[in-house]
């Protein structure tokens, strides 16, 4: 990766920066895209798709509990024919036709089947958790939109700040080849200038460069092209509230909604091994149409059953376990990851907290390194300084700016990333 000089800031990581909490002035506002990533994100799409899938297969698990209905059609071709006459009389009954027709009409209908029951709760509950999903989707995707919005934003001004640095080593170049006319200026004084304005070409062409990238980013994430940025507005460097009210929100955020209901899908799981174990209750209707009628001349005729069935094994004896198991697992997954949802917020509390003070330190060193930047010019023009002297401050100020900008990173994504993991909106300003 390459860095800049004598700070070891890269381009790279200068282009990450936020646009402090508010919004661009020329380009489209951070809720335009946030909005359009809901719809039109990969992960958006695939979340929705999941959901769609989950709900599906509890329909199925429902299946399984209400009645089913199926019918039959069979012809059969007997190799003989089976009749009888009843004696004294000419009629003659047909047992078996040489081409048998039969119809089943049969209604199938679970009575008790706990087993399947619970099955049908464990889907629905994995349904919930896909549309909570959903919500903890649309967070993860937040996050990865506002990082690139403010990287555009970012590498952008950082392309304005490299254009300016070229116009003032422009100028310090021309300053010195006009006081090498007039013999006030050494060789060295031109060559030096001339390297501070290839270096800061340099700059230009990498800050291009990040901001390309970062409005691609940006439109892969989202779905919507950026329009050309044009600055952004300065931090109040607002405090956020207590963190105890940040943690309390973090306790209730999408991720934690679903790991609950996840956590619930693995308990009816449970349920539903253990009652696999108890028999099944279920009832049938049939009705046959034949023209094989046999001794009571019937060409239709209905039949009903209760079944009672109970199937034990190891095999059911060692899933319950398993699921007994499975269930544990999931509880401990809950508490990590509330956990992390409230160390994601503590951490970016804190984030705010430091980079507030670093946010007043930069700009502090931006306006310093500004200032020695002219005040070496003004000494070079009047002979009390080398151009070294000036190159070195104007190399200082570039640098310094590019610190303040990722202060303003650092801070602005900390407090959307704030937001984020605490599950509240990140167009919601306000302490908490």
């Amino acid at each position: 990766m390459k860095r800049y000089g004598l700070g070891g800031i890269s381009a790279a990581t200068a282009a990450l920066i936020l646009a402090f909490t508010g919004s661009a002035r020329a380009t489209q506002p951070l809720d335009a895209f946030l909005e359009r990533a809901k719809t039109q994100s990969f992960e958006a799409r695939e979340a929705t798709a999941t959901e769609r899938q989950r709900s599906s297969e509890a329909d199925v698990a429902l299946g399984k509990l209400t009645p089913s209905f199926s019918a039959r059609g069979v012809y059969t071709r007997n190799q003989y024919e089976a009749a009888v006459q009843l004696p004294g009389t000419a009629t003659k009954i047909v047992i078996t036709p040489l081409n048998q027709l039969d119809a089943f009409l049969q209604l199938d209908v679970p009575i008790v089947d706990l087993a399947s029951y619970h099955r049908y709760k464990a889907a629905s509950a994995l349904a919930a958790s896909a549309t909570e999903q959903k919500g903890a989707t649309t967070i993860d995707v937040s996050r990865s939109v506002a990082r690139s919005y403010y990287q555009f934003l970012g590498a952008d001004a950082l392309v304005r700040s490299a254009r300016e640095s070229i116009k003032a080593a422009q100028a310090n170049l021309k300053n010195v080849d006009d006081r090498r006319a007039a013999g006030a200026a050494t060789d060295l004084d031109h060559e030096r200038a001339a390297a501070s304005v290839a270096r800061a070409e340099q700059e230009l062409a990498d800050a291009e460069l990040g901001s390309a990238l970062a409005g691609r980013a940006l439109e892969t994430l989202s779905g919507l092209s950026p329009d050309a940025a044009e600055g952004f507005p300065e931090d109040d460097l607002h405090a956020e509230g207590t963190l105890a009210n940040w943690l309390s929100l973090a306790a209730t955020t999408p991720g934690q909604r679903v790991a609950q209901k996840l956590g619930e899908a693995a308990d009816q799981n449970r349920k539903a091994a253990s009652r696999a174990l108890l028999p099944t209750l279920s009832g049938s209707a049939q009705e046959r149409i034949t023209n094989a009628t046999g001794f009571n001349g019937r060409n239709n005729a209905y039949t009903l059953q209760l079944i009672l069935a109970w199937r034990l094994d190891y095999g059911t004896i060692a899933g319950s376990d398993a699921q007994s198991a499975a269930l544990e697992v999931q509880r401990v997954r809950v508490e990590r990851t509330r956990r992390a949802a409230e160390d994601a917020a503590f951490e970016a509390f804190r984030r705010v907290e430091a980079g507030v003070v670093k946010r007043r330190a930069a700009s502090a060193q931006e306006k310093a390194a500004t200032r020695a930047a002219e005040l070496s010019t003004e000494r070079y023009q009047a002979g009390v300084a080398t151009q070294l002297d000036v190159t070195q401050a104007q190399r200082e100020a570039f640098l310094a700016a590019a610190a303040k900008i990722q202060a303003d990173a650092d801070l602005a994504f900390a407090r959307a990333s704030l937001r984020l993991a605490s599950g509240v909106p990140v167009s919601d300003k306000r302490p908490r």
